[in-house]
């Protein structure tokens, strides 16, 4: 499956405008890097993993490795400060020790409307390593972009922690373990194990309890989360690769092509061939 990933250690611009993302519009992406995004200015309507947002000004996005987005509208006024580490970079700093604690959370919930002092802070800070990008030195600059990752991560950490603190207050602690292991156990399975008794029997629960923490916790069944997941990499495959149809339905535990297409006609109400050759 085609993996978006960045090909240097970091990247970081300041002044991102929508011509550039019109790419992440043709279709969904699974991106095996981590994206900051701060919006500056203008308005961004997106699907990150489940759910849509719009993102405008002074909000800020966190990209795990293992998120799929597609781009739907961009404002012609946008503009985004953004930062960008690969996959190999993630591999020698502290990132995946200091998020495990709220990766989770970010998956349900990867925005982060800032204040504006912090907003503020976040957008020098970018600034700063952009100019620093450009001068010679790639050590220096690879020290200040790790340095400034952590300080953007605990302080996003911070703003979560106290988020969490506030809300979900119709969910008990139980609930939101419940949910927060559902989740880990989708994303790590959805591939082969479509059966919402599979993910019930993981977490302990009776199926009939089991869906109704789900659905009183995000909006949805659990079989639409599987069915979200299923469809996205499905479509990610079909448009960003030449993949046999085939050969997709069995990386994403179909036993035939047919079965595979009948679903997936089902859940977008054309088949995937059809969908490969839309614009």
């Amino acid at each position: 499956m085609p993996l978006m990933d960045i090909p240097v250690d970091f990247i970081v611009y300041d002044d991102i405008t929508s011509d550039l993302l019109k790419f992440y519009a043709s279709f969904p992406c699974k991106l095996q890097t981590c994206i900051f995004a701060y919006i500056v200015k203008g308005e961004v309507t997106a699907t990150i993993n489940l759910w849509d947002y719009t993102l405008k000004a002074g909000d800020f996005v966190v990209i795990v490795p293992g998120t799929f987005i597609q781009i739907k509208n961009l404002s012609n006024d946008l503009k985004i400060s953004f930062m960008g580490f690969s996959s190999a970079f993630l591999k020698n700093v502290n990132f995946w020790k200091v998020m495990s604690q709220v990766m989770l959370q970010i998956f349900t919930k990867p925005i982060f409307h800032l204040s504006e002092d912090m907003g503020s802070v976040i957008s020098d800070m970018l600034s700063l390593l952009t100019r620093a990008s450009q001068l010679k030195g790639d050590l220096i600059t690879r020290q200040m972009a790790q340095a400034m990752m952590e300080v953007i991560v605990e302080m996003l950490i911070q703003s979560l922690k106290t988020d969490l603190a506030t809300s979900d207050k119709n969910m008990n602690t139980r609930e939101q373990q419940i949910l927060s292991e559902f989740l880990q156990l989708a994303i790590e399975n959805y591939r082969e194990e479509h059966k919402i008794s599979f993910y019930a029997h993981e977490v302990n629960l009776t199926l009939s309890h089991f869906c109704s923490v789900i659905n009183k916790a995000t909006g949805m069944t659990p079989q639409e989360i599987i069915m979200n997941l299923i469809i996205m990499d499905a479509k990610t495959q079909l448009k960003a690769s030449h993949t046999p149809v085939a050969s997709i339905a069995a990386s994403l535990g179909f036993p035939t092509a047919t079965t595979f297409t009948r679903y997936f006609r089902t859940y977008t109400g054309c088949t995937p061939q059809e969908y490969r050759n839309s614009k």
